[in-house]
């Protein structure tokens, strides 16, 4: 019996403890959405789905978002999903931003985290609760709008499939959400591959108010670092 409660508290603080802030963490300066004039071709693609994938959706009760009616997770732990219809005028503003960012696997990468934050305040329109604070704070779950970082991971990936699907993520492929520390410092992270160099990139919005600049790094160095705000 004593073995069935710990097993329980431990999967309680996993699930409750994860993606912890203290709120110290500075802010990181906004990206000038200028055009980039880097080009260096387009590389071959053909979309798939990784099996990684798949299963991150099925694990959380669901399945790989694909169409113009993604889910958006909120609440924590993606307690709720609220489905955003994506317009024409929504694909043209993504759209806009490939076009302007897209020439390179370094510019692409500006371009993600510029879609990024146009999913976010796309998404606060749509749920029309308070926007996502920084972190994760145990007194906001279960709170309409805000998010733990499996919800932030959940919801990047989402994006990422979104482009990669519609042509506009050219350099990159969406893989499976990553992470990193165990229990009450738990952290997870979309990840995307760059087609050219095999190097995997994590988008993190974590640590980013709804709709501010996301961290984007290589996966490597994103696994080194501790505890931290990883950009400032």
């Amino acid at each position: 019996m004593r073995a069935l409660v710990l097993a329980a508290l431990v999967v309680l603080a996993a699930a409750l403890g994860g993606c912890k802030s203290d709120g110290t963490d500075k802010p990181k300066l906004a990206l000038v959405d200028t055009p980039d004039p880097i080009t260096t071709g387009s590389v071959p693609m053909a979309f798939s789905v990784e099996p990684g994938v798949e299963a991150w959706y099925r694990e959380r009760g669901s399945v790989v978002p694909l169409g113009s009616r993604p889910a958006y997770c909120h609440g924590f732990g993606c307690e709720f999903r609220a489905v955003i219809p994506l317009d024409d005028d929504d694909e043209a503003a993504l759209a806009r931003i490939f076009q302007a960012h897209g020439g390179s696997p370094a510019a692409e990468r500006v371009a993600v985290d510029l879609a990024d934050q146009w999913w976010e305040k796309r998404a606060d329109r749509e749920i029309g609760a308070p926007p996502d604070k920084r972190g994760s704070d145990l007194a906001d779950a279960h709170h309409a709008g805000q998010t733990d970082c499996i919800d932030e991971a959940t919801n990047t990936t989402t994006l990422l499939l979104h482009l990669e699907q519609r042509g506009l993520l050219r350099f990159h492929h969406v893989q499976r959400p990553e992470s990193r520390g165990a229990f009450l410092y738990a952290h997870a992270t979309a990840v995307m591959r760059d087609r050219t160099t095999g190097t995997d990139w994590i988008a993190d919005s974590w640590m980013r108010d709804s709709g501010d600049p996301i961290d984007v790094m290589p996966l490597e160095e994103w696994f080194s670092r501790a505890y931290v705000d990883p950009v400032s």
